[in-house]
């Protein structure tokens, strides 16, 4: 009989300390890897810091390199300059469609703001056109991290990734909400979805 009730009372701890439900800060996390690449240096570590505390809680997995390097992850998030010619300023010149090809990465987000000439000749530029691509023109302050967690956590419902654009940013600028960034998608990866 004691054991019964020891074995009772066990259970009604367990059930009383258990919550009843899940707090919004407690819902899973999108199992995928999230990467920071600064590949300019110290003018856009600010802006690498602010999107990846943002944005890493979301993920299972966030990856944050030095200066100058390139994490392997399925959502890639770039600081970089461009020149005139859409090439990304550096040593190698290389586009941003080249770090598509060596990462694999299914959404790639130039997050650092440039200018639409440079925007505009490195879409022409040769390369994979395997994944979504951002560009970014005006980052629009702190807009653009909440537009990016609304947009992944839109994503995370279930919805597809243009689906869930569209209904942040609808193709009317008088339709955006005042906080959007100023941004261009290529959407060559096509209805990218998170696994659930």
């Amino acid at each position: 009989m004691k054991k019964y009730i020891v074995l009772l009372h066990s259970l009604l701890a367990i059930l009383l300390l258990t919550p009843l439900f899940v707090s919004a800060t407690e819902l899973p996390k999108i199992p995928l890897t999230i990467g920071f690449a600064n590949l300019s240096g110290d003018d856009l570590s600010t802006l690498v810091s602010e999107d990846a505390k943002i944005l890493s809680p979301l993920f299972t997995r966030s990856r944050v390199v030095a200066a100058h390097q390139i994490p392997s992850a399925e959502i890639l998030f770039v600081y970089a300059h461009l020149n005139e010619d859409g090439t990304i300023k550096g040593p190698t010149r290389s586009g941003i469609r080249q770090i598509v090809q060596l990462t694999n990465a299914a959404i790639v987000v130039l997050a650092s703001p440039n200018s639409a000439i440079s925007i505009k000749n490195a879409v022409t530029l040769p390369g994979s056109r395997t994944a979504n691509i951002v560009f970014t023109l005006d980052r629009n302050g702190s807009g653009f991290s909440r537009f990016f967690k609304e947009l992944f956590e839109k994503m995370q419902d279930g919805k597809h990734m243009l689906s869930a654009w569209v209904e942040l940013a609808p193709q009317n600028p008088n339709a955006n909400p005042t906080y959007a960034p100023q941004t261009i998608l290529l959407s060559e990866g096509g209805k990218i979805a998170f696994p659930r």
